[in-house]
């Protein structure tokens, strides 16, 4: 006689929120491919040019630091940058020795275009939810920010 299998433990509640989050990302990281492929940006080049947006001016040390990566990981995808004149290095104005970064109004046009096409796609996604479900969405996810944390980079200067 066969014996009676024991039912499967439901999900925790973290496990369910991990499981959508990773849905989420999947998802967020397509839809801003599908924009980046037209512009023939990569995803590093894209989430570089919106960090410099908005903090911009920023010096390449910051935006390292901000990016979570290596100082010169941070210059050369600022050169590719600068060179199709996405931004632009200008000298600071509390600090002439330092170089600050910031966006062009060509740079500027792809943030806004990027984003607006991500926000296209978020509203098709959720059209069909009531605005109750979209609030408590709005809530989890609002509960993730939480205060940054300092990240130790591995580099030397930008």
């Amino acid at each position: 006689m066969p014996t009676a299998r024991k039912p499967e433990p439901s999900p925790s509640r973290d496990q369910l929120l991990l499981d959508a989050m990773r849905v989420a990302t999947f998802s967020f990281k397509r839809w801003v491919s599908e924009v980046l492929t037209d512009r023939s940006m990569t995803m590093g080049q894209f989430w570089t040019l919106s960090d410099i947006g908005d903090h911009e001016p920023v010096n390449a040390a910051h935006l390292a630091s901000l990016r979570c990566v290596t100082p010169p990981t941070v210059s050369v995808i600022v050169e590719e940058l600068v060179q199709e004149k996405l931004v632009a290095r200008s000298p600071s104005r509390t600090d002439r020795r330092v170089v600050v970064l910031s966006l062009t109004p060509r740079g500027r046009e792809t943030v806004v275009t990027v984003w607006k096409h991500i926000g296209s796609r978020l509203s098709e996604a959720t059209r069909p939810l009531p605005l109750r479900d979209i609030e408590s969405a709005v809530r989890v996810l609002n509960a993730l920010e939480t205060p940054a944390r300092p990240v130790a980079v591995a580099g030397g200067a930008a």
